[in-house]
């Protein structure tokens, strides 16, 4: 499922892709398993440490590349 986020409607759902998935499972129901978004936190974490992102989209082949 794509759903197209314009303007500043982004802010309100997250600057991660974690976050937005928290929040749209609020409003809407979940997009991924709970065993891909552990996983997509845990690689959003990785990538605060190493590379100091704040913000970002992880795609999903990352988050399915991980055991």
């Amino acid at each position: 499922m794509h759903i197209i986020i314009k303007g500043n409607e982004h802010d309100k759902f997250g600057k991660t892709r974690s976050e937005q998935e928290e929040n749209m499972r609020k409003e809407w129901g979940q997009t991924m398993t709970d065993s891909q978004l552990d996983k997509l936190k845990y690689i959003e974490r990785k990538e605060r440490e190493f590379l100091g992102k704040k913000k970002g989209f992880t795609e999903l082949h990352k988050v399915d590349r991980i055991k």
